[in-house]
């Protein structure tokens, strides 16, 4: 267990609101309540259409383990966290690998988790990959310019 200063990504596939909602609010819970480094203390950004946002904290890493999604989402599904599947890929938005976990029940993609640059990267390297994925999703994640 060790602390990792670094973005993460979490996207609703299909969650409704409710379980979106604690899905959420367990996430902001995430890093230390006091830090003379403000940058360090969770704070995050939502897309345009409130489905994902990019949260940027000092996190614990074991708190960002596939096992420790599987609980989290077993909690809010009431069900076995054996019976929740995952797959991941690796896109590299910049310079490293982010893996990115989608998490899978019954067949249904229900959400997809990013550890941007992955939880070996340094600060700046995991927010060279953040920003590198906002440029490529703009449309997604910025108001138009008039």
């Amino acid at each position: 267990m060790a602390q990792w200063h670094g973005y993460i990504g979490v996207e609703n596939l299909n969650l409704n609101t409710s379980q979106r909602q604690i899905l959420i609010d367990e996430i902001k819970a995430l890093g230390p309540q006091s830090d003379p480094q403000p940058a360090r203390l969770n704070h995050w950004r939502t897309r345009l259409d409130n489905q994902a946002a990019i949260f940027e904290a000092n996190f614990n890493d074991s708190n960002l383990t596939i096992n420790k999604f599987k609980q989290r989402l077993g909690t809010i599904f009431s069900v076995d966290p054996a019976t929740i599947d995952h797959i991941t890929v690796q896109p590299t938005y910049a310079t490293r690998k982010t893996p990115v976990v989608t998490f899978t029940r019954s067949g249904t993609d229900y959400v997809r988790f990013a550890a941007f640059g992955g939880t070996a990267a340094t600060w700046p390297q995991s927010r060279l990959e953040a920003v590198a994925f906002l440029i490529a999703n703009s449309d997604d994640w910025e108001i138009p310019q008039a």
